[in-house]
């Protein structure tokens, strides 16, 4: 062989050593990049999760108004809880003389706030015709919030709702007590439940003329 062609071979084995450098560097650069990029998106994963855990809805009337940030998770739950109470009340107690409105707060969002016990009683009001007389007599009925106990030191937790009924009647205003006891449980969150609680055994103790 001569000194040429040996020249020559030296070269494209150099060649062929310099490519395969080459692609290892690539190789381990694309490695590293892959490893960084896994972390991060971990990292982001995890850190967005806990910020979704921080996060607690504002209600009304069973609407989402806006998402607060609460870290302290009694307070949050002390919110939650009573959020999910007074916005029952709210909607199951607050009626107009409007037998489609009644029925929208009540059967589209109230009844999947609570179990059986609410739906029992809605059944008996009806089969009393309670809400076909609000809505011929034109009354009007707001709830007034006095106080809510929540016992959060057994499960399912203990709730009593203390309040009154503010009844307009031809320009006159009336009062009845509201004093309702129950327990809540946790449960998951739908489209219908944001809060993922539910009322159970549920019982109105007090609804007498002041």
């Amino acid at each position: 062989m001569s000194k040429k062609q040996m020249d020559g071979n030296y070269k494209i084995f150099n060649d062929l050593s310099k490519i395969g450098s080459r692609s290892n560097k690539v190789l381990y650069v694309s490695l590293i990049l892959t490893f960084v990029t896994t972390i991060l998106n971990i990292f982001y994963t995890y850190k967005t999760n806990e910020s979704a855990k921080n996060n607690f809805y504002l209600l009304d009337n069973g609407q989402k108004l806006a998402a607060v940030r609460i870290k302290d998770y009694k307070r949050a739950i002390d919110i939650l809880c009573e959020g999910h109470i007074a916005n029952f009340h709210e909607l199951f107690f607050a009626l107009e003389p409007d037998l489609r409105h009644i029925k929208r707060n009540i059967e589209d969002k109230a009844l999947y706030m609570a179990d059986h016990s609410v739906q029992r009683l809605y059944n008996r009001l009806i089969d009393q015709n309670y809400y076909e007389d609000i809505a011929k007599s034109g009354y009007s009925i707001e709830i007034e919030k006095d106080s809510i106990f929540v016992d959060y030191s057994e499960y399912p937790f203990p709730f009593r709702f203390v309040g009154k009924q503010r009844i307009l009647k031809s320009g006159n205003v009336e009062y009845r007590n509201m004093i309702t006891k129950g327990y809540l449980v946790e449960t998951n969150s739908t489209p219908n439940n944001l809060n993922g609680l539910k009322i159970i055994k549920f019982d109105v103790l007090n609804n007498q003329d002041l």
